[in-house]
């Protein structure tokens, strides 16, 4: 239990059944895949966070300046004073630019990962005082019930990294509908959608030359093998 005052933790336990079975599926199907939510336990995020580090992947950077740059417009479109939601929050490298032109009543990051998401929400709560943060550990692709919302504060969905492009369009579309039905009447979603690239970018901010991209994929299979 943290020390802050304004700080709260949910872990909902992402079930290994849960991993074990979607695993099973994705590697039967054609072509296999594996879910990139899997990707994400402890050692995962921090090779994510790496990944953003790198001088190829522009996504991050990308993001981060266009919020800063337009900042008080999304605010004033979002509206202020808001509940507002993360899905698959990872680091806080993002959120804090829009904590702070957004000034929400209360922060709801949502990650896979615990110790990741203990990490930079607890940073997030030391050090913005004033916001209440209330952190769920979820697989928000399911049904999960969110945290009680501050009676009056419409809800703003913030789900940034171009994330929905690992769904299949089908799904993309279930995701939506959930959006729409958690935030309700008067809601937001703010979400970064990546344009059309050049092939040879885009391999290189998804194969960067240092490895690091190589090393978070071939992490998951350390996973597999430990926990399944």
């Amino acid at each position: 239990m943290s020390a802050l005052a304004n700080f709260e933790l949910h872990d909902l336990k992402p079930a290994v059944a849960d991993f074990r079975r979607e695993v099973l599926a994705g590697l039967a199907a054609t072509p296999r895949r594996l879910a990139p939510k899997f990707f994400y336990d402890a050692e995962g995020s921090r090779l994510f966070d790496a990944i953003t580090r790198q001088p190829e992947y522009y996504p991050t950077r990308t993001e981060i300046g266009l919020l800063r740059a337009h900042g008080a417009e999304i605010a004033e479109r979002l509206g202020r004073q808001a509940a507002l939601i993360e899905l698959g929050s990872g680091s806080d490298i993002k959120i804090r630019s829009l904590l702070d032109v957004l000034r929400p009543a209360e922060y709801l990051p949502l990650d896979i990962s615990l110790n990741h998401l203990r990490a930079s929400a607890t940073g997030i709560a030391r050090d913005y005082p004033q916001i209440r943060v209330r952190a769920t550990c979820v697989d928000y692709t399911r049904a999960f019930p969110l945290p009680p919302i501050a009676p009056g504060a419409h809800r703003v969905v913030f789900y940034p990294g171009s994330s929905v492009g690992n769904f299949e369009p089908a799904d993309v579309r279930d995701l939506l509908r959930w959006v729409a039905g958690m935030v309700g009447p008067g809601g937001r979603l703010l979400i970064g959608v990546d344009l059309k690239k050049d092939v040879a970018r885009l391999n290189a901010a998804y194969n960067d030359a240092a490895g690091v991209t190589a090393a978070f994929n071939r992490n998951v299979l350390v996973r597999m093998t430990k926990e399944l």
